[in-house]
């Protein structure tokens, strides 16, 4: 079985491969010779960076969009909203509860909030 040889910063590790693997090894950076681990490695030039690309100057009086309506809000409410509003409901909140628990347990009490005619 041929060796196959790598360079390592303890020295020089060897291994018996296949002969269909050697190949293999060989692209992974393995030697198929001491001389060949232990040579120095050649120098590998660094790419030049690409020159930055110069953006057109933005005249100052140019108009500028403005959005007037505000962002349609569809993320889930976080956990500090759900337990204001379990407050404001009377709803005691057990830290143990999931988000998806405590949304479901203000939403039977609107749900019950809302089928009981309210006295007045």
């Amino acid at each position: 079985m041929p060796l196959v040889y790598r360079k390592t910063k303890h020295g020089l590790e060897y291994r018996n491969e296949a002969p269909h693997l050697v190949a293999k090894r060989v692209a992974e950076g393995w030697c198929t010779s001491k001389a060949d681990a232990l040579a120095p490695k050649p120098a590998v030039p660094v790419a030049a960076a690409p020159a930055p690309a110069i953006a057109a100057p933005v005249a100052d009086d140019l108009p500028v969009a403005v959005d007037d309506e505000p962002e349609a809000d569809d993320a889930p409410p976080t956990r500090a909203e759900l337990e204001a509003k379990a407050a404001e409901l009377g709803i005691k909140v057990d830290k143990r509860w999931s988000d998806k628990t405590l949304g479901e347990r203000i939403e039977s009490s609107l749900t019950n909030a809302s089928a009981t005619p309210s006295e007045g």
